[in-house]
């Protein structure tokens, strides 16, 4: 088994690793769970559940067991009812292996267990590189993860080239890009180069994996992580297999992470338009996330996408226009009037709303118009208590009003 294809994991101590991920945002955890499905590893990667392990890999002899098995497919489905994502693993030789192969490799894994997609590893880094079977890399990644969506079942993919790339190339072939996975604090303090090009997608678009650190360095990681715009990540201090089973304190680590106050953004908007009687229905925006926490919800929405322009205070990372205002008694959408850090806002007729959609999630949405029409947005989620103080604030996430083609939502799938 090749470096890229052997580490994963993250071992800290307890306290350390509470306290560090509380300050990191919607994280969630992608197992690399090399170790057959039913078995007592894979039983305990997978007994968090899907608020804290959202991804699951299958990888049966890195993918070349091309056999079905009984209590291999009864142990993926039960990960798959839980509401946890499972998805094959297959190598690609750095374009070098022949596409036939791995076609046979997804068919294999989707025909045996219907996983939710492919991961597709030893990904270079230069998408317009020649390729030996196609004009260009690119291209023969584009034909891979094209024919494991055209899969029953398979909406995911990962390619992972390990590393940063200098531009947004495989962004609009696959899910989530693996543009991290090395060993040491120092390594990916000194050696990640952070492209602007990444800060304009969601941070569950990108997968960041480091081994070989010590636990007091967990809290520096995954800082780094947040600002690196690393929505997945998977951490560990072993240097050798860390497959062996789950980390030390995986039951800790998955705690952690369910109690996050923010988790699960995601945003959708679309136009005007009209129903079947000709009448005109208003375009909205719908903004849905995950807490356990918080009674009073701000969304900060930035519609010129520059932090230094709007409201700017109080710690938030966007320039806010807008305000969306909610609490049990409804929501309200406001402009800001101010001059960057003073609260002043007026209100905006929107038809604001917001609603608990059961359990922890909730739904806030209003009408586009409101907006005076901007093409795109960032937004940030704030939790309050009923005291109003702050609780936590989610990532910057970007969302585009004019694209309203599908898209799929990796985080919220249950």
């Amino acid at each position: 088994m090749s470096i890229c294809r052997l580490f994963h994991g993250v071992v800290l101590s307890l306290l350390c690793f509470a306290c560090a991920l509380s300050l990191q945002g919607q994280v969630r955890l992608g197992a690399p769970s090399y170790q057959d499905p039913g078995s007592k590893q894979w039983t305990n990667w997978a007994a968090p559940g899907a608020q804290a392990v959202g991804i699951m890999i299958v990888n049966l002899d890195n993918g070349d067991d091309e056999n079905y098995y009984a209590s291999v497919d009864q142990a993926i489905r039960a990960t798959r009812q839980n509401g946890t994502f499972v998805i094959g693993y297959t190598y690609t030789g750095y374009g070098a292996r022949d596409p036939k192969i791995v076609r046979r490799k997804i068919d294999a894994v989707i025909k045996n267990y219907l996983v939710d997609g492919i991961f597709f590893d030893e990904v270079p880094t230069d998408c317009n590189a020649s390729n030996p079977y196609f004009p260009t890399q690119f291209l023969y990644y584009q034909e891979l993860t094209n024919y494991a969506r055209q899969k029953a079942g398979a909406r995911i993919t990962v390619l992972n080239p390990g590393t940063y790339s200098p531009s947004d190339c495989w962004m609009g072939i696959t899910n989530i890009l693996m543009n991290w996975e090395g060993q040491g604090l120092k390594n990916y303090e000194d050696n990640y180069a952070d492209f602007a090009w990444v800060h304009k997608y969601p941070p569950d678009r990108f997968w960041h994996i480091v081994y070989g650190m010590t636990a007091d360095q967990v809290g520096r990681v995954l800082a780094l992580a947040k600002q690196r715009n690393a929505g997945w990540v998977y951490l560990t201090n072993e240097i050798g297999n860390p497959y062996g089973s789950p980390p030390k304190y995986w039951t800790e680590e998955a705690a952690a992470v369910e109690q996050q106050v923010v988790q699960s953004p995601f945003a959708t908007a679309w136009p005007d338009s009209e129903d079947e009687n000709g009448a005109r229905l208003r375009g909205r925006v719908s903004i849905r996330w995950s807490s356990h926490l918080g009674s009073q919800w701000q969304i900060f929405l930035d519609t010129d996408q520059n932090a230094k322009t709007g409201y700017h205070g109080s710690g938030i990372a966007v320039g806010a226009e807008y305000l969306l205002q909610g609490d049990a008694g409804g929501a309200r959408l406001w402009s800001y009037t101010g001059s960057g850090t003073d609260w002043s806002w007026i209100e905006v007729e929107a038809n604001a709303e917001l609603d608990p959609l059961g359990g922890n999630i909730r739904a806030a949405s209003f009408d586009t118009a409101g907006l005076a029409r901007p093409r795109a947005l960032n937004y940030q989620i704030r939790a309050l208590n009923a005291m109003g103080n702050t609780l936590g604030d989610s990532y910057v996430l970007p969302l585009s009003l004019t694209n309203t083609g599908l898209v799929f939502d990796i985080l919220n799938h249950r």
